[in-house]
């Protein structure tokens, strides 16, 4: 099992670092292209087809490492209030829920991935990008976004194990 979350945290961690290459190209490229359009008088034309496709890369790339990290927002009013055991069930719960969630939006991308491979549909953009190499990024990391849910879990669900021994 160490085996398999360690290949789980060196993917999530490639992925992180995917997604902090596109957000350096996406603050590089906005920055060339304003001193291009001030000194030159020449914009980058496809800067804000790239500059698009970049958030969606850096949006669901950079989730799973966020969510490894505990990272989202929380209700720190509410969690603080309750007890340790009932804030551990409420955890248990909502990342049993958001696995659920993110695996029927996986299947569901893959899905729409599929599709869009297999009838070669193409971006209405100046590019022609096939829309595939863009809807790929969402299956892809809500893949791992459920696979850390369930490991979020599993991790609460043993803490639960050890509170209910020790009281």
């Amino acid at each position: 099992m160490k085996t398999i979350n360690r290949v789980i945290d060196i993917c999530i961690s490639v992925l992180s670092g995917i997604a902090a290459l596109a957000l350096a190209f996406l603050l590089i490229g906005i920055c060339y292209s304003t001193f291009s359009r001030v000194v030159f008088n020449k914009p980058l034309s496809n800067l804000v087809e790239y500059s698009t496709y970049s958030l969606l890369y850096v949006t669901f790339l950079g989730s799973p490492q966020i969510l490894k990290n505990k990272g989202h927002i929380n209700l720190d009013i509410l969690i603080n209030a309750l007890p340790t055991k009932v804030n551990n069930i409420l955890s248990m719960v909502v990342n049993f829920v958001g696995a659920i969630i993110s695996a029927c939006i996986f299947c569901f991308g893959y899905l729409v991935v599929s599709d869009n491979y297999n009838f070669k549909i193409k971006v209405m953009d100046s590019m022609g990008t096939p829309q595939w190499l863009l809807t790929i990024v969402i299956p892809l990391g809500m893949f791992f976004i459920t696979i850390q849910f369930i490991r979020n879990f599993v991790s609460d669900y043993e803490e639960f194990k050890k509170y209910k021994k020790v009281v």
